[in-house]
């Protein structure tokens, strides 16, 4: 059984690394279980198992938290823009995912959160 220090150290590692990936303009999930020497099936394990969700939807989380904090603290910055430093490849992908993780379109998120 792993401790909650172990389970802190490991999720912390994650998404320091999924934020890393983010500003490399591209997250992928079987480059980040390289760094941490697994495959992306045993990520995925240990992820779900910590957290009760695929490593996959733990990093569109920190990348859709992140969003939300560039939407509101840069409101010039343009949404292509927030798409790519959140990793995402373009402005439609990241739209949709954006909808589909808040219910509402980054612009509609910028504007209604001041």
């Amino acid at each position: 059984m792993l401790t909650s220090d172990t389970h802190n150290t490991f999720i912390t590692q994650f998404s320091k690394a999924v934020t890393r990936h983010m500003t490399q303009g591209h997250v992928s999930l079987v480059a980040i279980a390289g760094e941490f020497h697994i495959t992306r099936g045993q990520l995925n394990r240990r992820v779900k198992s910590e957290l009760g969700i695929t490593a996959q939807q733990l990093a569109l989380n920190i990348r859709i938290e992140q969003a939300k904090l560039l939407l509101t603290s840069h409101r010039d910055l343009p949404i292509a823009d927030v798409a790519f430093q959140c990793g995402f490849d373009d402005a439609t992908s990241f739209t949709r995912a954006f909808h589909r993780a808040t219910g509402c379109s980054p612009s509609h998120y910028r504007n209604n959160n001041k």
